[in-house]
């Protein structure tokens, strides 16, 4: 656990006012796997809306190369931060053991970040190997888990389309289609996507694979590594007292038609950073971060599968 964690409560530092946690910033990030520069529509935006409700224009970058270091950038300066970002931060349980990624002493989440922190390759316009890596996965779990690839990087070990039920239950255990946190989105009448599908209108495997490398360099940042925790993973179901505290969340779950912006995925960052901010202004966002769970489902997302915050 950080230092950040092990700070006393009520400490200036961390942000806390009347013995409760607070954040002095909130942060949105609407991530992208593009395979070029992009600007615009299905792009990276980031969404930033401060405590006392100071509004910043969304910012769009290019690369994530960029929006890493832009990110790093922000987080460096002193203002406890909720940082948002809109992919999965976690695999179904079982995925990390099945694949031979859990190192001695390793949780399943921290050896997935470990894992794919050091794999996927991003470069400076936006060239990655995700298939690639997505590919060696399959190899691992003996089953083709990871699909969607496009037909030129196809192969024995990563298919372009949906595999038949045989191909996904080789692996042992059989690994879900969907977290416990989607289930919940699913009942609720949304319709999240399996992180498994890597490509197509509305698929999040591919973000996730270059999302989770992304939040790994910023956990592994000099100015950042004491001072960042991922939520639930190293805060269990609280906001913790880390400076920065990073956790998944689902841009479209807040109205954003009112936003002053002409780009849907700008006023959607630039809405929910302000949902946040408004949470806590009334007391209730620290109850986001104790969803209420089965107590069956508790111990998996809390060490592998992570959850979307706000999804009650």
């Amino acid at each position: 656990m950080s230092p950040a964690a092990n700070r006393p409560a009520g400490s200036p530092h961390d942000g806390r006012r009347d013995g409760q946690p607070r954040f002095e910033r909130f942060v949105v990030v609407d991530w992208s796997a593009n395979a070029t520069p992009k600007r615009g529509k299905d792009s990276i935006w980031i969404g930033v809306h401060a405590a006392d409700g100071t509004r910043h224009e969304p910012l769009n970058v290019p690369t994530r190369i960029e929006a890493v270091d832009h990110l790093a950038a922000l987080l460096r300066t002193p203002a406890r931060t909720l940082v948002g970002v809109d992919f999965p931060l976690g695999y179904p349980a079982g995925f990390a053991a099945a694949a031979g990624l859990i190192r001695p002493g390793q949780a399943p989440w921290e050896a997935v970040c470990s894992h794919l922190g050091a794999a996927i390759v991003d470069g400076s316009r936006n060239a990655n190997n995700r298939w690639d890596v997505a590919a060696a996965l399959n190899e691992r779990l003996g089953s083709l888990h990871f699909w969607g690839a496009p037909p030129r990087r196809s192969g024995p070990h990563l298919s372009c389309r949906k595999p038949l039920p045989a191909s996904v239950a080789a692996a042992t255990p059989p690994l879900e289609p969907f977290r416990h946190t989607e289930k919940r989105l699913r009942a609720g009448g949304r319709h999240p996507f399996s992180v498994w599908q890597l490509l197509g209108a509305g698929s999040v495997g591919s973000q996730a694979l270059t999302g989770i490398a992304a939040v790994q360099r910023l956990r592994a940042h000099p100015a950042l590594a004491d001072r960042l925790q991922l939520w639930p993973f190293e805060t269990g179901f609280t906001s913790g007292t880390a400076d920065i505290v990073v956790a998944e969340v689902w841009p479209s779950m807040v109205d954003f038609s009112t936003q002053p912006h002409p780009v849907k995925d700008a006023q959607q960052v630039a809405a929910l950073a302000e949902w946040f901010a408004l949470r806590q202004r009334h007391g209730t966002l620290e109850g986001l971060f104790a969803p209420q769970l089965p107590v069956e489902a508790q111990a998996a997302v809390r060490t592998e599968e992570g959850w979307v915050l706000g999804v009650e």
